[in-house]
């Protein structure tokens, strides 16, 4: 077994499952910010985030299945199938340099828009956005697995109501990392030798779920918490620009 590979990915996601148990969002982006450093590969963070994503999102999808409006992510998930061939084929061919470059941007981009912007942009419903929608959240989730963002605007505006809106989007995730986890199988970011890595982020995810809620109960407040992973987001951001 490749303990490195065990340890890196275990502890990165005790750590992300730590920050998601206290603020409700950001495993993916602590995993994207640190992995990538400890085990040199874009490609392998990002299908670590999908097989754990597509595990965890299905779980809810089944749950909360009764509120789920599934016909309306059809017209994300057509975009967002097409554009992740593209983005994960061109994931395995540009150098770690590149992809730390546009890494930045993507961070960068999104903590402005958590800190400044968010609750304020809204998207029309309709079959054409939805599939804009789907190719710009694709190509993100296939280059970084951070596609969540412009699927989440959608439909917020979509969606009637906290719980439809959270099946929903719970289902969108559920098709969209199984079938991105299967795009990264065929183009060989998947492979037996990152099965040390899966068990060790597991662990990890189970072991910081657990310690977050132990602290979730201290943390006086939690947009304060927020705000913090936001700007260490942009300032990873301008690192990785640098």
């Amino acid at each position: 077994m490749n303990l490195n590979l065990f340890f890196s990915v275990g502890a990165v996601y005790t750590l992300a499952m730590f920050v998601q148990r206290i603020a409700g969002f950001g495993s993916g982006i602590v995993a994207i910010i640190i992995l990538p450093y400890l085990i040199g590969s874009h490609a392998h963070t990002a299908a670590f985030t999908n097989i754990f994503s597509a595990f965890s999102s299905t779980y809810l999808a089944l749950k909360y299945r009764q509120n789920c409006r599934w016909r309306l992510f059809v017209p994300i998930l057509c975009g967002s199938f097409i554009a992740t061939i593209f983005a994960v084929r061109f994931l395995s061919k540009a150098s770690f340099g590149v992809l730390e470059k546009l890494l930045g941007a993507v961070l960068l981009i999104l903590s402005l828009y958590f800190l400044f912007l968010k609750g304020k942009i809204t998207i029309p419903p309709s079959r054409r956005n939805g599939f804009l929608t789907g190719l710009c959240g694709g190509t993100l989730n296939g280059l970084f697995s951070t596609g969540g963002p412009p699927v989440v605007i959608y439909l917020l505006g979509a969606t009637a109501g906290y719980a439809e809106y959270l099946a929903t989007i719970q289902g969108y995730f559920a098709f969209n990392n199984t079938y991105a986890t299967l795009i990264r199988f065929l183009n060989g970011q998947i492979d037996a030798s990152i099965l040390p890595g899966v068990a060790g982020g597991f662990l990890g995810m189970i072991l910081g779920n657990f310690l977050g809620g132990r602290v979730i109960k201290y943390v006086p407040d939690e947009k304060i918490f927020l705000k913090v992973i936001y700007c260490v987001m942009a300032l990873s951001g301008i690192m990785m620009l640098l």
